[in-house]
C-alpha cells in the first residue's frame, strides 16, 4: 500500500492532533491537478506491485536454493 499522498507526520505533530479538534493542523501531499495526481498514484501503484513481484520471486528462488 503506497502511502505518499499523506504527510509523514513527526511525533510531535501525533501529540498535537489529539488537541486539534477542527483539522486545521492536518496536511496531505498534493499535485497541481486530478492527472498529475492521479498519473503519481498509479505509478506508486505500479512500483509497489513490482516490489511484491521482486520479493515473491526472490523467495521463490530462495526457497528452491
Amino acid at each position: 500500500m503506497s502511502d505518499f499522498l499523506f504527510a509523514n507526520p513527526s511525533f510531535i505533530d501525533g501529540v498535537m492532533s489529539v488537541i486539534d479538534l477542527f483539522g486545521v493542523s492536518q496536511e496531505y501531499n498534493d499535485s497541481s491537478s486530478e492527472e498529475t495526481a492521479d498519473n503519481r498514484a498509479l505509478r506508486a501503484d505500479a512500483a509497489a506491485i513490482k516490489n511484491d513481484f521482486v520479493n515473491a520471486y526472490k523467495a521463490t528462488v530462495a526457497s528452491y536454493a
